[in-house]
């Protein structure tokens, strides 16, 4: 999906570790935080917004980090399979002297899985390097039965508020293009996630 927003990727290298008795929203929201004001003070005095955000996905209290191997992601893929879980995405923003942050919440269900399933989708080998261990946009949004929510937040940034928040913070004033090309020239650095990165 194109929205014509052209990305400087600067990475944070950060402990993302959850602190004992942290709850799932309190840590993706500072661990946001702390990714932004790391690449700020990286950056120096940034010209353009500055984007950082952490997604999770828990069930509960517990959150399903990325799988380590296929036998992890089968058995969050077991976790997952006939339950609802949370998607949430906290971003900061910051831009000159004016910052914003939010916490994006959106629910998915999945539809129940047998072994066969859950086997053949750990093959596949799409799970790799998603929270959750899979990609809604992907093979597994066949066994998604209900999104309550942003869907883009499950792929991983929900789109309208991010686009929002910037145009609220006047950060992107070239912004809407008279028709959304494959490549229009709007810019701001961002920070991606890393350790907790979105399903999709």
């Amino acid at each position: 999906m194109s929205v014509g927003l052209v990305l400087t990727v600067v990475p944070a290298d950060l402990d993302e570790g959850v602190r004992e008795g942290e709850p799932v929203r309190d840590y993706a929201v500072r661990m946001a935080a702390e990714k932004c004001d790391t690449a700020v003070s990286r950056l120096g005095s940034p010209t353009l917004a500055v984007l950082a955000a952490d997604t999770v996905v828990a069930i509960g209290n517990q959150i399903l980090g990325k799988p380590v191997d296929e036998a992890d992601a089968g058995r969050m893929l077991g976790q997952l399979a006939g339950h609802r879980h949370e998607v949430m995405t906290a971003y900061r923003i910051r831009f000159g002297e004016r910052s914003v942050e939010r916490l994006v919440s959106t629910l998915v269900h999945f539809r129940s899985l047998d072994a066969r399933e859950i086997a053949a989708y750990v093959a596949s080998g799409e799970w790799r390097g998603k929270a959750g261990g899979y990609a809604i946009q992907g093979i597994a949004g066949a066994f998604v039965t209900d999104v309550r929510g942003s869907f883009t937040n499950v792929v991983g940034l929900p789109l309208a508020e991010v686009l929002a928040d910037l145009r609220a913070l006047e950060a992107l004033p070239a912004y809407p293009p008279t028709a959304f090309p494959a490549a229009f020239p709007t810019a701001f650095s961002t920070v991606l996630p890393t350790l907790s990165g979105a399903p999709g």
